[in-house]
């Protein structure tokens, strides 16, 4: 057995067991979710304590998910980067003194105005990953926002 006194961290937890670093076209993280790259952009669904999920699960212990086998809910929270590595979707700035927000970047959302989309159902979920994998060079915000608002 090694002495593990001596090692970093770094050394001693295997993180992933992706090679080199990279990303993966399909990877989990801690039993709760998952995260796929589909032409070019990368959807992460998730669904545990923390997310914006069913409360009984919300709510639950933060390591609640690793005590199981199977870890289910019956929505998920969906965040989805952008063919640049950043969120494809971003808080809208809005000033509550005045009422007043960025527009242009509101109507390029669609309306929608976080970073993620929460209490997903996984109808909502499979037309995302369906509308990223259909969306060519077009941006693809505007139909997302939509289909969330008519499946969420």
């Amino acid at each position: 057995m090694k002495d593990l006194k001596f090692q970093t961290a770094e050394q001693t937890m295997k993180h992933s067991n992706v090679k080199g670093g990279g990303d993966s076209d399909f990877y989990t993280n801690h039993n709760k979710g998952f995260a796929m790259a589909i032409n070019g952009f990368r959807i992460s669904v998730q669904w545990g304590p923390g997310n914006y999920v069913d409360r009984e699960v919300r709510y639950d212990d933060h390591d609640a998910p690793m005590q199981h086998n199977i870890w289910g809910c019956d929505t998920a929270e969906v965040l989805i980067w952008g063919r640049n590595d950043e969120p494809l979707f971003n808080l809208v700035p809005f000033d509550f003194d005045t009422e007043e927000y960025d527009k242009e970047m509101f109507d390029a959302q669609g309306g929608h105005i976080d970073q993620v989309f929460g209490h997903c159902s996984s109808d909502c979920v499979a037309k995302m990953i369906g509308c990223l994998a259909s969306c060519g060079d077009n941006d693809p915000r505007r139909a997302i926002a939509q289909i969330y608002n008519a499946n969420c």
